[in-house]
């Protein structure tokens, strides 16, 4: 099929081509806004410091080295059953400790003290009640376990104002560009399995032969002459 042709079959089908775009693209903003549950992410930034009981004159370089290496305890311990099943007790939550695990993510700002513990939950400020309190179970954990009081709250979380999915805009401009690639490969495969001869310059095409003369269309009356 020569790109000229092709062109010009689309050309016949514009309409299926905007309208299959549009009803993906609404479909697609249905799902978002009525069936997709929206997530929320809110974030408690902690910082490892020296002990609350060391003077400042013994921190050195050693103790900032220890602290660095004491916040990848840190981040196996906050996401520990013990810790989920603290923050559970504490605050009275209707979560099994696998389940308010499943909801929290511990990450590392690269080779900083910083420690940050992000809650994703349906509700804005369950995800900012988790985060914050994972961090006070690992403040208490830590002094429970090792006797120490070096872990400072930065940032406490608050309660997002904006889900971080489902993303409906970029949702809804993805759909319409699906709709419109599959509706342009539909009619590429149609018109190329379909072996229909419609007009001269496609029987020299596949023929290989001039076309000699052609049948005008006759349009065929019924009824009596004169009448």
């Amino acid at each position: 099929m020569k790109l000229k042709e092709f062109g010009r079959i689309l050309g016949e089908l514009k309409l299926v081509l905007a309208l299959v775009p549009v009803v993906a693209m609404l479909t697609s903003a249905a799902i978002s806004y009525f069936v997709l549950t929206p997530v929320y992410k809110s974030t408690t930034t902690l910082i490892v410091l020296r002990d609350q009981m060391t003077p400042y004159s013994e921190i050195n370089i050693n103790t900032l080295i220890l602290n660095q290496r004491l916040v990848r305890t840190y981040s196996e311990l906050a996401r520990s059953r013990s810790v989920a099943e603290e923050v559970i007790n504490s605050n009275g939550l209707q979560y099994t400790p696998e389940e308010l695990a499943s909801k929290i993510q511990v990450d590392l700002a690269g080779d900083t003290e910083v420690l940050k513990i992000t809650a994703s939950d349906s509700n804005p400020e369950m995800a900012a009640l988790i985060a914050n309190g994972v961090a006070q179970a690992l403040s208490g954990k830590v002094h429970k376990i090792l006797n120490v009081r070096n872990i400072q709250v930065l940032d406490q979380a608050v309660p997002p104002a904006v889900p971080v999915s489902p993303k409906v805009f970029l949702n809804i401009i993805l759909a319409g560009i699906l709709g419109l690639v599959v509706t342009v490969a539909i009619i590429f495969v149609r018109e190329y399995l379909d072996d229909t001869i419609r007009n001269p310059d496609e029987i020299e095409a596949h023929l290989k032969l001039p076309v000699l003369g052609l049948i005008p269309a006759v349009a065929m009356q019924t009824g009596k002459e004169g009448e």
